[in-house]
């Protein structure tokens, strides 16, 4: 029964410090994180016609999902254009990220959305790491 206990808790020790986070550029994230904001570019540069730089204000991978939240930017340093007809609010951007067939794809994600699409997303992807949702404690 001992023995038990000792593996459950270093499991769970261990699943909780697999959480990475990518707000951060560095050596060790710079390869990942890079194509996982540039999937992200590419489709919003899809659907906006324009180029986008993100400022990053939450990205956490474990496993196979990663959830990200920023701040967009338009490339050229111009402001963001949006069609005047459709509800937007200017300039924040979320997207989970999932891994499949051991290849990262956008699994949701919104730009400028007016509501909180994202609400109930960890009862949609019940095996995405719910600390990847979660904010640091640290607020320097």
């Amino acid at each position: 029964m001992y023995i038990l206990f000792v593996v459950l808790i270093s499991f769970a020790l261990h699943s909780q410090s697999n959480v990475l986070d990518y707000k951060t550029k560095n050596k060790t994230n710079e390869v990942e994180r890079t194509y996982l904001l540039d999937l992200l570019r590419a489709k919003l540069a899809k659907e906006f016609k324009q180029e986008f730089v993100f400022v990053v204000e939450h990205f956490k991978l474990s496993g196979d999902f990663a959830w990200f939240r920023g701040v967009t930017k338009r490339k050229d340093g111009k402001e963001i254009e949006l069609a005047e007809d459709l509800p937007y609010d200017c300039c924040h951007v979320e997207a989970l990220f999932k891994k499949v067939n051991g290849k990262w794809q956008i699994a949701e994600s919104a730009a400028f959305s007016t509501d909180v699409w994202w609400d109930g997303i960890q009862l949609r992807y019940p095996k995405a790491a719910k600390e990847i949702f979660q904010e640091s404690s640290d607020k320097n």
